[in-house]
This record gives structure tokens, sequence and C-alpha cells, in this order.
């Protein structure tokens, strides 16, 4: 048989054997080399049975107690609709009877008809506390692993009919469930309709994690801002619905992406929505400055050290001589080279232990700079600027990606041209997000009248009227607008 016959064969839906017998031997063909599938014959007062499912993933309880039980019962008149206290569906094809069963459903064949019914339990983990989205003021919770538990969570936050769960198969060995998710009356239409052809399009064995998702609906690969926001939080997934984005969750990973991502986001959290304008504005521009920080000190830092020197103080460039004398490498050769070590401590970090892990990043990099400073490798100048630069990078962690490029971009720009490598880093790096996209919105789109209200600064929440108008394109209006009485008229 060629290939194009053979994809014709399978493209045909196969049809389910006419008795038990049968039906048990077609099973065992496809399942039976796999010692966790339990497929159990046994005899009722009619004819045969015949009960499928996966060790491990059903309740055996249940199974037996509303399932096998009644079908042994001496009373039991053929009548399934009577018999099982367990609500089910009919497979009418050998593929989803398949699919069911690895899904961790039981499947039941009774008088050529095959019954699914869902008596799935297997261990998952609870709802914790997501470790790279903690806040102080909000709620808690984040997503599991289960999209089941996933889309119960998001429901809570949004009680209206207008929530809407698309579900898609993704994968032709793993068959990954994906959960498209959007408010039906505020979603941006060609977003959503681009989302769902590209997810249609995705043509893999398997998908399992977000991650994978994610680079098969990013338009550019090799951008530094994908456009695609992540979240592990039904509040944030909740609000960036709210804002006319579309979810994407998938079936075995608590991450969520949101489509489209402005880069104004990446700097936002949900506490500030929960906090007062003050204390929100005050983070906004606290994160702003440690963007600017971790990309610009080390790369300033050289261009005045090397070719600026006139614009230091006397005092401090008298005291820089001195901190820097004896050291065999350059200015720039120090940067270079502590700024390497501090992401290789920061790498190891986030591969130990949580405890172990923060002990590592902190202890190793004071014991590294101070050691690399008595042993005469580098100058105290270096260490404090590479410091600054990677104390304010953990701050906008959701800028990593762009951070640590653009770090070494500006580094190397400071240490040839100056100020003026400087000048040019800056231009190209605009330059880039001004012409970057996100499914065709541009990721600096936030500056008209009203989503300015939320973009730098914070307004305080009842002044915030509208949707970002860059990404909804109706039903803009957050409040209802209200006559002289009071009263709602829109």
């Amino acid at each position: 048989m060629n290939e194009q016959t053979q994809a014709v064969a399978e493209a045909k839906p196969k049809k389910i054997a006419s008795s038990a017998a049968r039906f048990e031997k077609q099973i065992e063909e496809v399942l039976g080399k796999s010692f966790d599938v339990v497929i159990y014959r046994f005899k009722t007062v009619l004819e045969e049975a015949v009960i499928i499912y996966i060790d491990g993933m059903v309740n055996k309880d249940l199974v037996d107690r509303d399932i096998i039980k009644p079908l042994k019962l001496q009373d039991f008149n053929g009548d399934v609709n009577l018999t099982f206290k367990i609500p089910f569906i009919k497979a009418d094809t050998f593929d989803k009877v398949l699919t069911s069963i690895l899904d961790g459903n039981a499947v039941v064949y009774y008088n050529k008809s095959v019954y699914s019914m869902d008596v799935k339990m297997f261990e998952k983990r609870g709802v914790e506390t997501p470790q790279g989205e903690e806040v102080n003021r909000g709620p808690k919770e984040g997503f599991t692993e289960n999209i089941g538990t996933n889309m119960s969570m998001l429901r809570r936050k949004l009680k209206t009919t207008n929530l809407i769960f698309e579900k898609i198969v993704i994968g032709k060995q793993s068959n990954t469930v994906i959960v498209l998710t959007y408010l039906d009356n505020i979603v941006n239409r060609d977003v959503l309709d681009q989302v769902r052809e590209k997810l249609k399009k995705i043509n893999t064995d398997a998908i399992l994690e977000t991650g994978y998702l994610e680079q098969y609906l990013e338009e550019k690969p090799f951008s530094l801002f994908s456009g695609i926001g992540l979240s592990q939080k039904p509040d944030v997934v909740a609000m960036r619905l709210l804002n006319g984005k579309v979810a994407i969750m998938c079936d075995g990973t608590p991450h969520v992406l949101t489509i489209p991502e402005l880069f104004i986001e990446t700097i936002h959290t949900s506490e500030e929505y929960y906090s007062r304008t003050i204390q929100a504005n005050i983070t906004r521009f606290l994160k702003i400055l440690a963007l600017a920080l971790s990309i610009l000190t080390p790369g300033v830092a050289v261009a005045i050290i090397t070719f600026h020197q006139e614009m230091l103080p006397f005092t401090f460039l008298i005291t820089f001589i001195q901190a820097t004398q004896g050291t065999p490498m350059t200015e720039t050769s120090e940067l270079f080279f502590l700024a390497i070590m501090f992401e290789l401590l920061k790498e190891a970090g986030l591969r130990m232990p949580k405890i172990i892990g923060a002990s590592i990043t902190i202890v190793g990099g004071l014991v590294l700079g101070e050691t690399a400073m008595r042993a005469g490798i580098v100058g105290a100048p270096s260490v404090i600027f590479v410091a600054i630069a990677s104390v304010a990078s953990l701050a906008v962690t959701n800028l990593n990606e762009f951070g640590i490029v653009y770090r070494f971009i500006f580094l190397f720009l400071g240490s040839i041209m100056g100020i003026l490598g400087i000048s040019v880093g800056i231009v190209i790096m605009l330059t880039q997000l001004v012409s970057t996209e996100a499914f065709g919105i541009p990721i600096l789109a936030t500056f008209n009248k009203e989503e300015v209200k939320d973009s730098f600064i914070r307004y305080p929440l009842k002044e915030i009227e509208f949707r970002p108008s860059t990404v909804v394109k109706y039903n803009l209006r957050r409040s209802r607008l209200k006559n002289e009485k009071g009263e709602s008229i829109l």
C-alpha cells in the first residue's frame, strides 16, 4: 500500500465491531500492548458486554458500582438508559472510542453500541499562588495543570454569558486540548480570526505547553518582543479579556497566553489596579526607571569613562582612577565579564530549588564581586554599575530577553562610540519598537487621549471609562451612561 492509499484509508472512519468478542479483539489490536489498559468482557442476563478504561485515570469505585454491577443484575432488561447511573454519550466511530478512552473515560460496549462515561479521577496539583506573580494585595490563586479547573476559575471571575470557550484539539500523538477564550461582545474580531486560523493550521505531533503554541503563533520569531502575553493568574487573564484580548489555555500547563500584548503592559501588574492611584503610579515610575537603568547603566558608564571623562566631577574621577588602578582589563572588558557572570548566576539560581536558588544568586553575586575586586581582576566601580543594572532588571522580568540583548548592545556601542553610540542605540531601539506589530496592532499604540490614562501613569479607576481603542473596536465604554436621575441609559 503506497502512502497516498494509506492516507485515504486512515481518513475513513473505522467502523465499530458487531459483537463483544470482536470489539474486544479490535481494542486489543490497538491498545493491547499497554499493560495499564483494562479490557474486561463479562456476561449480562441478555448478552456479553465489554468495558475498557485506563488504570490510574478513572474512579474504580464508580466503575464497579455504577457501571459493572448494574449490568450484572438479574433484573437487567437491556435498557441502558435506565441502568447506568452516570451520564453517557454514544460513540459512533472507532476513532471516537479510542479518543474517549485515552481522554480518561470508561467505555462500555453493549448490544452493538458504545457508551462513553466520564469517571475520570487522577492526581492533580491543587490551586496555589504562582511563584512568578506574587502580590501583597489581590487574589493569590493561580491556574493549575487541569484545564477544567482553569476554566471554572475564569468563570468565577467573569459571570457572563459572553464568556466563550472554544475547544481545539492539536497534536497527532498528544491530542492536546486547547481552549480559545474570549468575551464575545468585546473581543477584537480581527485578532480572534487570526489566532483561530493559526491554531487550526498547526500540524505537529504534540503540544505539551503553551510555549509550543507561542512559537507557532508569533509572527517574528527573532524579534525581541513577541506581542504575546503570559500569566498564571485568573484575575490577570480576566482583566485582559475585558480589554478585548484573546486568551489561550492548554491542558497540562498553568500558563495562559493572552493576545495581543502591548509594550507598556509588560510593566503593569494586577496589584496596581487593587492599590490606590498614588501607590500604583509610584510603582509604575519605579518600573520605568528600573527598565532604563537595566538597559543603559553599563553602556552609559563605559561611554563616559572611556570617551567623556570631562563630564565626571573631578573628585569622582580621582576616586575612579584609584579604584581601577592595577586592574588588568579595560572598563569595557570588566563590564562584559561581570554582566555575563551575573546572567550565569541568575540562570543557575532558576534551575535550583527556590530557597537555594535565591541564595546562589545573591550570595554568589556578592562573593564573586568581592573576590574579583580583592584579586585585582576588576575595579569596584564596574561591580557597582553591573549591580545597579542587574538589580533593576529583576523589577522588569517580563522584559528579560529585551533587557539582556539591549544591555549588551548599548554596552558595545558605548565602548566604541561613546555617547553618540548610546544615541544610535536608542534610535535603533525606538525604531524597532515603533515598527513592531502584534497581530496587526502596533505595540506602542497606547498614547491617545483615553489610553494614556492607563499607560505610564494610572488615573483613578473611575476616570478610566473606556477600553483601549487600539484593541477594542466596539463596546468601548466600560461604564453605562446615566441620565440626570442616575438611571442607566446605555
